[in-house]
């Protein structure tokens, strides 16, 4: 059950991931071309919504959104000159990189907004409905609708912040070789602690999402290739530059930074294995 609990988490905080991507994107006019529930391999097409293909995917866990041009081989690069943002031409009216690097830093910082927001309203909930969770102001009576929305605001900024924290010290005692990975817990030692959680009563259930939210907002926003905070590195080397990128160095590094973050998950996943054997 633990398991079934824990995917259904894991599939609602990337969903909300990435219709934060897919709302933004269509805000701005760039074509989204296809917003899949699961992974590939694809089961099958939902329906068609405003150019939208909605799939549904045979690995039942997760989402993502296929947003055109935000891989560089989509379409033909670009020669930004002293322009950039305003080119002439089909191609660039719904075109990722043809969208001005402010619009392109919106769309890739709007997933981890939305779990920031997600992490919020949870505790929202937790504060107005009285349910027991470790947070204070909880344990302290419930809160008004008026009192609940500063004060979960105060509390998910407060999560955030010590999470920043706590994450910064293990990348530098990483940065010298002195990390301790029994401080990290991967999709194996979550289901665990999902069952844990989930037998203290749901107003800390919700507060435990809330706090994985927040971690994937975080880390989602590192500098890293392959999440959200490394093609902004992208974007801002190329706004300052005013050249784009070349597809096969984007995509070489992109591929290098999702290998190292699978292998990270292999090490990650192995130790929980063990301590639970």
């Amino acid at each position: 059950m633990s398991v079934i609990v824990f995917l259904v988490i894991l599939s609602i905080l990337v969903l909300v991931h990435e219709l934060g991507h897919f709302g933004v994107a269509k805000f701005f006019g760039i074509r989204v071309d296809e917003f899949g529930l699961g992974y590939p391999p694809r089961a099958k097409k939902l329906f068609k919504w405003k150019g939208t293909d909605f799939t549904l995917n045979w690995l039942p866990f997760g989402g993502f959104v296929k947003i055109f041009g935000e891989n560089p081989t989509d379409s033909p690069k670009k020669d930004l000159g002293e322009s950039v943002g305003h080119y002439s031409g089909a191609s660039s009216v719904d075109n990722f990189q043809y969208k001005n690097r402010g619009v392109q830093s919106l769309v890739l910082v709007a997933g981890v907004v939305c779990n920031f927001l997600f992490a919020w309203l949870l505790i929202f909930i937790v504060l107005i409905t009285g349910l027991s969770a470790p947070l204070e102001a909880a344990q302290n009576g419930h809160l008004s609708v008026v009192e609940a929305v500063p004060e979960s605001l105060r509390i998910s900024a407060v999560l955030t912040l010590k999470t920043t924290q706590a994450l910064s010290i293990f990348i530098s005692q990483a940065v010298v070789g002195h990390a301790d990975l029994s401080t990290v817990t991967g999709p194996v030692g979550l289901v665990g602690l999902v069952g844990e959680v989930s037998g203290l009563g749901f107003g800390y259930l919700l507060t435990f999402i809330a706090l994985i939210s927040i971690n994937l907002c975080i880390i989602n926003l590192l500098p890293f290739p392959a999440l959200d905070g490394g093609r902004l590195i992208f974007v801002v080397l190329e706004a300052i530059s005013r050249r784009s990128i070349p597809a096969r160095i984007f995509n070489a590094i992109n591929a290098v930074g999702f290998a190292l973050l699978i292998f990270l998950m292999i090490l990650i996943t192995i130790r929980d294995v063990k301590n639970i054997l």
